[in-house]
């Protein structure tokens, strides 16, 4: 398993780019180089939320942030380059999607586990492509299963990380970074009252993946209640 570190999609994805000629997508050193901030008119709603590189063409994010999308979705980085995405994969149980874009050719994130205990970050584009961050400490490895991002039930048993940090919503989709930037989940809900904040572990991103076809255009679903984009 190579750098989505722990995918078996990205490895296939290397592969055939070898095979072809093209070379490896690079390690990005600066993981602001592999974040993006997404848009788009979702559930009548502008959205705004984050990405993160995976591959060559390739980004994921949060379900909920496109659960309902109208079409017209962009991913833009901190250079000011906006490109158009489109939704290729989407769970409703891991609150993951996959978008391609196909202009996108950039650095990608190392992917780890989790530790229970360890420090990091999140991190996210805010208007105008400027950096923010937020500190957390502590790690909480959990599981959750029962509801998906309907609230309805769900067998689906998802591994999370919990970490003591207020995001907000912007930050859903974006990489959960440990301190040495290695993306160990996905954001996908603050709360407000105990300051948490909770990622899909990053091991779920290798089981979504593998489920989807990852070269044909997906149907984005309905509209979560919470709205596009919104902290659950």
């Amino acid at each position: 398993m190579l750098l989505l570190v722990v995918s078996r999609f990205a490895l296939g994805l290397i592969l055939l780019m070898v095979a072809c000629g093209a070379p490896e997508p690079s390690i990005a050193t600066d993981p602001f180089d592999a974040i993006a901030q997404l848009r788009g008119r979702v559930c009548h709603q502008d959205m705004v939320g984050s990405a993160v590189v995976i591959d060559r063409h390739y980004l994921v994010t949060a379900a909920h942030n496109v659960a309902g999308s109208e079409g017209g979705l962009t991913v833009t980085f901190e250079d000011g380059s906006e490109h158009a995405a489109t939704l290729v994969g989407i769970d409703f149980d891991r609150d993951l999607a996959l978008l391609r874009a196909p202009s996108v050719d950039r650095p990608i994130l190392t992917v780890a586990r989790a530790v229970a205990g360890e420090d990091g970050r999140l991190i996210r584009l805010r208007a105008g492509q400027e950096r923010a961050e937020v500190l957390f400490a502590d790690a909480d490895l959990i599981v959750a299963v029962g509801r998906n991002i309907y609230d309805e039930e769900t067998s689906v048993r998802r591994d999370n990380v919990r970490v003591r940090a207020h995001s907000g919503a912007g930050y859903s989709g974006g990489p959960l970074l440990n301190d040495h930037n290695e993306m160990i989940g996905v954001v996908y809900a603050s709360a407000r009252l105990d300051e948490m904040t909770y990622a899909t572990a990053s091991q779920e991103i290798d089981i979504f993946l593998e489920a989807i076809d990852s070269t044909t255009e997906s149907p984005s679903g309905r509209c979560p209640r919470a709205g596009p984009g919104a902290d659950r």
